[in-house]
């Protein structure tokens, strides 16, 4: 049977993730689900889940997480967790129209997140695709 691309997340790594949706104060507002898959070209990955997930779990304003767990796992933690929030940031909850909206422009989150980890935002940021081009070059080798 071949790997599933998608899989429940490792339980450490939902905490995390956890962690940091509440801290965003996304807890009253909207669902958290966190999976892993085995490979996408960002290692932390959020979106709004689709309408037909909504219809099927009768939940509204759902979100997604994807960890590409093996990279993630090969990560230091500081660098875990600011990529988790990177890519919360982007995603608020607009009260006036009760639903999620996500910012669409891709430097918005790192332009926001310099302003609390100054360079260093640029540092983890490279890290984490330095760490993906590894993987997928261990894959083309054929080693991994």
């Amino acid at each position: 049977m071949a790997k599933k691309k998608i899989f429940e997340a490792d339980e450490e790594i939902v905490k995390m993730v956890r962690e940091q949706f509440e801290k965003n104060g996304f807890y009253d507002s909207m669902t958290l689900q966190v999976f892993g898959i085995t490979k996408q070209k960002d290692v932390v990955k959020a979106s709004k889940a689709p309408e037909p997930t909504e219809f099927l779990t009768e939940k509204e304003n759902i979100i997604q997480v994807f960890v590409y767990e093996g990279v993630f796992n090969e990560l230091d933690e500081e660098t875990q967790r600011f990529l988790i929030e990177f890519a919360l940031q982007p995603i608020w909850f607009d009260s006036d129209k009760g639903k999620v909206v996500i910012d669409k422009n891709p430097y918005n989150p790192l332009f926001e997140l310099r302003k609390k980890y100054g360079n260093r935002a640029d540092e983890l940021l490279e890290t984490s695709y330095v760490a993906i081009q590894q993987a997928e070059d261990l894959e083309k080798s054929g080693v991994a």
